[in-house]
């Protein structure tokens, strides 16, 4: 416990595994202290930040009854906590449709979803904002922040908007900042081993290794 509140610090790990494993053991040794619905902190240093890590720690809090309020990146000395990044989670209640979560509002700069399914925003991903999705992102506006699918799904996920103009888009393990604008709706997906946008009415899925 800080000034900042209850604070969960990820230093280091060797696998998520091992990961999952700790923290069940000490939220089991603490459990008089925590209560449902608690919120917390979770505080990463630069080498554990991984964006498909942050998927399965945040989901595994979430199942054990705690919420994670916001994501720290950067270091804690004794009690001392310095901060180098801060991002508000953004959270909604999930659908029932296969898991997915449903944003209702505009992502502004500073403000992060991550969700182990599919990611619905109604509203706009701003400069600055980022979605980590296990599955695939949906944007019913403009999307200008840092969009990650295909944590879970690989790259099966896809990233569609209205105005896709994302500052870097991943799917599974591809990475891209550069790639076609398009004026209207577009789809970012994986094809023949690199991230491809077109436009929504001319998009062409890659099924069993072939573009259709």
């Amino acid at each position: 416990m800080t000034k900042k509140g209850l604070i969960l610090l990820i230093d280091s790990y060797r696998s998520v595994d091992e990961l999952r494993q700790d923290i069940m053991k000490k939220f089991a040794d603490a459990k008089d202290f925590f209560s449902e619905g608690d919120e917390i902190s979770l505080m990463l240093t630069q080498e554990t930040s991984k964006p498909d890590d942050i998927v399965k720690i945040v989901s595994l809090l979430s199942d054990l009854g705690v919420h994670v309020k916001d994501i720290l990146v950067g270091s804690m000395e004794q009690k001392d906590v310095k901060v180098g990044q801060k991002y508000d989670l953004v959270r909604e209640k999930i659908t029932e449709v296969r898991g997915a979560q449903i944003i209702r509002r505009n992502l502004r700069s500073g403000q992060i979803v991550v969700h182990n399914f599919d990611v619905v925003v109604i509203g706009n991903v701003h400069p600055g904002a980022e979605i980590i999705a296990g599955g695939s992102v949906v944007i019913f506006g403009s999307a200008k922040g840092v969009l990650r699918a295909g944590y879970s799904q690989g790259e099966t996920g896809v990233i569609a908007a209205i105005d896709l103009q994302p500052s870097l888009i991943q799917i599974g393990n591809f990475i891209t900042q550069e790639y076609d604008h398009f004026d209207g709706p577009a789809v970012a997906h994986v094809r023949t081993g690199r991230i491809i946008v077109e436009e929504a009415d001319n998009v062409k899925f890659e099924v069993k290794g072939e573009a259709n």
